[in-house]
């Protein structure tokens, strides 16, 4: 396959290939199969009303005037161990956001009260994600990857949310499952729809094509002096050779009657987690958007969160059947929160205060860390008990991260060394 074909089909199958920004050098050779864990980001894109989700406010009658919500505080429901994690009534009652609370309560850890610092989509994407409002920094799920197996060719897969990667590894964008086949087999006619599996040519002709090509690579690379050159052509022939990996993530496909049954969010999941299996992927970017509801939010928020939950429910049943749960790390998040209250349209608009989710293997779960007042203002904890305190500090996402990073055990690696966090404290948040 020559390099204008792989680029060709890389880009109708929304497969992102970076192609020069790597500062390291590659190997030619195809990595060892990844077996850390997978971190897996769940992005609730446009703002999440987390008031009616899982830092419920409700009414004290049906006459209350300027109601944080139109459900009343009495329906507010229960999950996890004695009933600690509380969660907004939702208006599909037995749905996927119900079945989430109450099937997964003591799993999770929900910690309220964050504080984004913004009500802007694209700065709250960012701090939520990389913990930090400083631009070009890179996200979690890109420092877990390129400081685990940056050499995988799926190691990181964005589905969207913040995905940038300050050039710690290449981040794999996919889309069409048919032409990442195509990849995958290439001295196929038709590897999709073909049963017989014909061949454009014989095996002993493929071989000679690959020793071909990797004579043409050794010497393109003894011509080129600058390290940069080397490591960008360095990254394309192990993307290239890498087709054995797509193979091996076609093999943990699901078939497309049962993906073309999938949601979209679960159909990311099972691409994540197929890449996982072939050991080719450590953490995915998974978004689903419809949370900036400046008008109808009460429809509109439900709807989302059951669509969302919905795919957490399908992520976490397919690892758990999978034998993959004991080593998935999940996280759901957001740009930021809604705003106390509606607006004229019964919409709420943008708040920077937050919550996060979190679920999977490190995780203490059946608990809830921060809170917020009656009007949705933070709360702030003493940051060695994370009890509430008047004088303690507000939890932001920079606290987040740090404790990400250490459960990871990247923070003292060489890839985040030029991406500290400005918060002081260590929060033990996931013991």
């Amino acid at each position: 396959m020559e390099r204008r074909d792989f680029l060709k089909l890389a880009s109708m199958a929304g497969l992102g290939v970076a192609v020069g920004n790597i500062p390291f050098m590659r190997g030619a050779k195809a990595a060892e199969p990844y077996t850390g864990p997978l971190w897996i980001m769940l992005h609730a894109g446009g703002g999440w009303d987390v008031t009616s989700f899982c830092d419920p406010k409700g009414a004290s009658s049906p006459d209350e005037m300027d109601p944080m919500n139109n459900y009343l505080a009495s329906e507010i429901k229960s999950a996890g161990p004695g009933g600690v994690i509380k969660y907004a009534p939702p208006q599909n009652v037995g749905g996927p956001t119900d079945l989430f609370f109450t099937t997964h309560g003591d799993k999770i850890l929900v910690i309220n009260g964050i504080d984004c610092a913004t009500n802007s989509h694209d700065v709250g994407t960012r701090v939520t994600w990389s913990g930090t409002l400083m631009e070009n920094r890179p996200s979690f799920a890109a420092l877990v990857a390129g400081a685990a197996a940056p050499d995988q060719p799926m190691a990181f897969i964005s589905n969207g949310g913040y995905d940038s990667t300050a050039g710690v590894v290449a981040a794999t964008r996919v889309g069409n499952i048919d032409a990442i086949r195509r990849i995958a087999f290439p001295h196929l006619i038709d590897p999709t729809y073909d049963p017989n599996q014909t061949p454009f040519y014989s095996d002993a002709t493929r071989q000679r094509l690959l020793e071909t090509r990797q004579a043409r690579h050794t010497a393109q690379m003894d011509r080129q002096n600058l390290p940069r050159v080397k490591a960008s052509m360095n990254m394309l022939y192990t993307a290239r050779i890498g087709q054995d990996d797509l193979k091996r993530l076609t093999d943990f496909l699901p078939d497309n009657q049962t993906l073309n049954s999938l949601s979209n969010l679960q159909r990311q999941v099972a691409i994540a987690l197929a890449a996982y299996q072939a050991g080719i992927c450590v953490s995915a970017n998974l978004s689903i958007g419809g949370f900036d509801t400046h008008g109808n939010n009460d429809d509109q928020q439900f709807n989302q969160l059951d669509a969302l939950c919905d795919g957490v429910n399908y992520l976490i049943a397919e690892a758990t059947n999978k034998g993959i749960y004991q080593n998935l790390v999940g996280v759901m998040g957001s740009d930021f929160g809604r705003t106390p209250g509606y607006n004229d349209q019964q919409g709420k608009d943008h708040w920077s205060i937050t919550s996060m989710i979190m679920f999977g293997k490190g995780i203490t779960g059946g608990r809830v860390i921060g809170s917020t007042d009656p009007r949705h203002n933070p709360n702030t904890i003493d940051p060695a008990t994370l009890a509430p305190s008047p004088t303690g500090i507000r939890i932001t996402p920079g606290h987040v991260h740090k404790a990400l990073r250490k459960l990871a055990g990247i923070d003292t690696s060489d890839v985040v060394k030029g991406f500290a966090l400005k918060e002081d404290e260590d929060l033990p948040l996931f013991t």
